[in-house]
């Protein structure tokens, strides 16, 4: 549980976080969007550093950038966060996306979690990211 206070306020706002937060309203600014990404994913890049070292700061900004604050095609439709290409090897479920090339081939996760985790060991086993 976190607790805020800011100088306007004369009583404590608990926050817990142990739950991601729903806005009563959609975001609607980018300010909004990347404060719910936060929000909702900050717990899992967490557990990633823990395991993997990649600082959660690093991880969430990738996927905030790739995703576009999470509202972008890739993680709607395939909880592709970061943006991760099929590449040779890949026997999962495939989501085709105009990015550099006219409809390339991106990896499909059953949740955001395994996308993130994808994302863990796809910078510490690939030469190009290790």
């Amino acid at each position: 549980m976190v607790i805020r206070e800011t100088p306007q306020q004369t009583k404590t706002q608990k926050i817990d976080k142990s739950t991601p937060q729903t806005p009563s309203q959609p975001p609607q600014t980018n300010f909004q969007k990347i404060e719910l990404y936060i929000t909702t994913y900050s717990s899992i890049a967490v557990s990633e550093m823990e395991e993997f070292g990649i600082p959660a700061s690093i991880t969430l900004a990738q996927g905030i950038l790739e995703s576009s604050m999470g509202v972008g095609r890739l993680a709607r439709e395939a909880n592709n966060h970061f943006g991760i290409k099929c590449h040779s090897g890949w026997n999962g479920k495939r989501i085709y996306h105009d990015d550099d090339e006219k409809g390339e081939c991106f990896r499909v996760y059953q949740t955001p979690k395994a996308s993130f985790r994808d994302h863990s060991v796809f910078l510490n086993t690939r030469s190009r990211y290790a």
